[in-house]
């Protein structure tokens, strides 16, 4: 495992408003992380419904943590980014976990073997009312047009991170926003071949507003107007008007289905 004299302190971030359903088991999974050079901050947006109660739980494990009002999700993740102190951060949102107590120490040793890496990423699973999903990032060449791993997957270097922000100008796929310019930088990603996150993919708002999600996806990668844009973007909208047509069961019975043939 990690050497004490090669250890990098890990920043985790989660960013949250109302989410008092979700937020304890991500704590709980963050706090159970084997690795002990970490510091685990937390960014409320002034939640009213009961959050704050359960920050203040864990208060006396959790590095830095504040509640009030903010920008929008980039606003608060600018934010945990003023706050890291770590050599490396991670975002884990409200409702999504690490896949098992010793992810953090994995991980770690990985970057030490990746040192000239900017980006490390790894394997997410996606959880869905049907039961799970294990997903493979795509070829880094894709991240032209889309990310190409779950952001919960991915560690980036504080002091990167703190030079370049996140934009406000977009609301769901600033995420993306912030790849894509390292991309075209040519900065230095780096694939992992470990199962980071657990990632809530029925209700995150990547999920729940895809059509404004790849409308943005396609502003930022200079694709939006053209005629093949227009054409996928019917499809999706195609698609997402089936899902609503037909049965519920009919839905979820054909994703059980996929998941059992992409396991055997």
């Amino acid at each position: 495992m990690t050497s004490a004299s090669s250890k990098r302190k890990i920043s985790i971030i989660t960013v949250c408003y109302n989410a008092c359903k979700v937020i304890e088991k991500t704590i709980e999974s963050v706090l159970a992380q084997s690795y002990p050079d970490k510091e685990y901050i937390i960014i409320d947006g002034g939640s009213t419904d009961g959050t704050v109660d359960i920050i203040k739980k864990y208060s006396d494990k959790i590095s830095y943590w504040v509640s009030e009002p903010d920008k929008g999700i980039y606003d608060a993740m600018n934010k945990g980014i003023d706050a890291a102190t770590g050599d490396w951060i991670n975002f884990m949102n409200a409702g999504d976990t690490f896949v098992e107590d010793r992810t953090l120490e994995l991980v770690a040793d990985r970057i030490e073997s990746t040192q000239s890496a900017d980006i490390v990423y790894g394997d997410t699973i996606k959880a869905y009312k049907y039961g799970k999903k294990e997903c493979k990032p795509l070829q880094l060449r894709l991240m032209a047009r889309h990310i190409v791993f779950c952001h919960q997957s991915s560690f980036v270097r504080t002091e990167l991170m703190k030079k370049d922000k996140f934009s406000l100008k977009y609301k769901i796929a600033g995420d993306y926003d912030f790849f894509y310019r390292q991309y075209t930088a040519n900065r230095a990603f780096a694939y992992i071949p470990i199962p980071v996150a657990v990632y809530d993919a029925e209700s995150g708002i990547s999920s729940t507003q895809y059509m404004k999600l790849y409308k943005e996806n396609a502003e930022i990668s200079g694709r939006d107007g053209s005629a093949l844009w227009r054409f996928q973007c019917a499809m999706v909208q195609v698609k997402a008007l089936l899902k609503k047509i037909l049965p519920g069961q009919l839905v979820l019975n054909l994703n059980k289905k996929q998941v059992k043939q992409e396991k055997s």
